[in-house]
């Protein structure tokens, strides 16, 4: 599917973060409401989900396009995503939904990139390569439970997507 321009086409972190927030809802069974990308301002509720795509290096070589441009361009993006699992852990005083809710996130991006391709129309322009988990730090923050979940992504631009 061809993006409709290159602003769009370019904009790596709205497309990622929507497509992970999709598929998050379903796996964790938070409303879609509870999960927050990165420029999100709504006022935040709990338990939720903050979803964080931080682009990294483009990846070496640069390919063509297609067959019908032959000047090289990089294609190839690794990225950064981190995930934080948000949770009041006063609701049951024992942080279990907190746990929970840290399990099945772990337990959807342990799919080695196949949550981000069950359903295409949720990346249409990019195609997930390669994911890794980086780590998780843990902390209470105020009132609040927080889990960071950290991973790593390698993506590339789909030949069908590039504008007409």
């Amino acid at each position: 599917m061809a993006a409709p321009d290159l602003a769009t086409l370019f904009d790596f972190e709205t497309q990622l973060e929507s497509a992970a927030k999709s598929f998050l809802a379903t796996a964790t069974e938070l409303p879609e409401e509870s999960i927050y990308s990165t420029l999100d301002q709504d006022v935040y509720t709990t338990p939720r989900l903050e979803i964080m795509i931080e682009i990294n290096e483009g990846i070496d070589p640069p390919i063509s396009r297609s067959t019908l441009i032959d000047t090289p361009d990089y294609l190839n993006y690794a990225a950064t995503m981190t995930i934080r699992v948000v949770t009041d852990p006063l609701e049951d005083g024992t942080q279990a939904s907190h746990r929970a809710l840290r399990g099945k996130v772990r337990g959807e991006m342990l799919q080695n990139a196949q949550n981000w391709t069950t359903t295409p129309s949720l990346l249409p322009y990019y195609s997930v390569q390669y994911q890794r988990p980086l780590g998780t730090s843990y902390e209470i923050d105020g009132e609040l439970a927080v889990s960071t979940l950290s991973y790593d992504l390698s993506f590339v631009i789909r030949n069908d997507a590039w504008p007409a």
